[in-house]
């Protein structure tokens, strides 16, 4: 019954609120002249976090979670070019996160090439990368671009449609060692559909994807499905979205490695299913103050039996998240600069007899800036 209400809810935020131009949103967001052929730009974002898991403090410690630096600009009237380069932890040994050429074949249609952004719908996916803080980082199960092409098509005003073809995705080190290699070039596919309506004050943005990777192994696929959408009705603004993640060989791990921890003799990698609700409201309470709430739901469901431990098409995994928050925005309709205060409070709890002892209630406090100078 949840799961109705909340696609229902999406998709009449899709149908049937008035909107504007996706296009538009995304230049809304760029602080770079369209006409500059150079710019650079600095992101980065510092926090001090104060953690407690499992009722027990891990006192407050302050942490760079977050530093970019980006390139924008335009060759001549028909070719752009992006790259970008994210300063993670030491495990990060990728030279570029992004770096693409775009091509402007018409005014209806675009060619991107390079390695780019995967083109997922929902507005978690979407959101800006200075709201970081309010993600919900377990639902695109990797932040690593692919190399590939993606067409993008805008049959009228305020859709547009995109298709992606990517390599594959790499996958969890742990997960691969049990992997028969057989499929040397694995690809993706991705349709996005971005559209939008606008109406007076009121809008709404829309992003939907449907996407396919297959894995290393023959036979072997990660479908995602995702439907977010996003109401604009000053001073309040609401999203919500729709996560459906089919997992032959499960992304992020986190159940495969509880069973290797409850049984050794299980070598295998598991296959789920997961699904996610989010959930977010804005409130602009007084100018440069806004008020955020979000909560996620998400439960996960076995596809294959595992053992003893776990029947087929079983429920293992039930997730709760709640954020609230403050944000501060010195300059006046810019998030160049934001400084926020976020509390979350994280349930996790497993069905199961034999791995209820992993069960969580995590508690995170976080204070902190996000910042993007343009450097050139």
């Amino acid at each position: 019954m949840k799961k109705i209400k909340i696609i229902f809810l999406i998709l009449f935020l899709g149908f049937f609120c008035p909107f504007h131009s996706y296009a538009e949103i995304i230049k809304e967001k760029e602080t770079t002249n369209e006409n500059s052929h150079f710019n650079i730009f600095l992101d980065f974002s510092n926090n001090i976090n104060s953690i407690v898991k499992k009722e027990f403090s891990e006192g407050s410690h302050f942490s760079e979670d977050y530093l970019n630096l980006e390139g924008i600009g335009k060759v001549n009237d028909k070719i752009s070019y992006r790259f970008a380069k994210q300063f993670k932890k030491i495990e990060n040994s990728e030279i570029l996160d992004l770096a693409y050429l775009k091509y402007k074949w018409n005014d209806q249609l675009y060619l991107l090439f390079g390695k780019q952004p995967f083109s997922f719908g929902s507005m978690e996916y979407a959101n800006s990368l200075y709201e970081h803080v309010y993600r919900y980082s377990h639902v695109h199960k990797n932040r690593n671009n692919s190399i590939g092409l993606s067409f993008i098509y805008l049959p009228i005003k305020d859709h547009e449609l995109q298709f992606q073809i990517l390599n594959g995705m790499k996958n969890n080190k742990e997960n691969m060692v049990q992997m028969v290699q057989n499929v040397n070039h694995p690809m993706g596919y991705s349709v996005n559909w971005n559209w939008s309506l606008s109406n007076h004050n009121k809008s709404i943005q829309n992003r939907w994807s449907y996407s396919i990777f297959q894995e290393n192994e023959n036979k072997k696929f990660w479908k995602l499905l995702a439907l977010g959408s996003k109401l604009n009705c000053n001073p309040f603004t609401i999203e919500a979205d729709y996560i459906f993640s089919d997992e032959d060989i499960e992304k992020n791990g986190n159940i495969t490695k509880i069973l290797r921890s409850c049984n050794n003799d299980y070598k295998h990698t598991a296959s789920v299913k997961y699904e996610t609700y989010l959930v977010k409201l804005k409130y602009n309470f007084i100018p440069k103050w806004n008020l955020i709430a979000k909560g996620v739901y998400e439960i996960g469901t076995s596809k294959k039996g595992i053992n003893d431990v776990l029947g087929e098409n079983k429920l293992f995994k039930k997730a709760y998240s709640y954020y609230g928050g403050i944000e501060f925005l010195p300059i006046i309709k810019s998030d160049d600069l934001s400084f926020h205060l976020v509390y979350q409070n994280q349930i996790i709890n497993y069905i199961l007899d034999t791995i209820k002892k992993e069960n969580q209630n995590n508690h995170f406090l976080v204070l902190g800036l996000s910042y993007r100078i343009k450097m050139i």
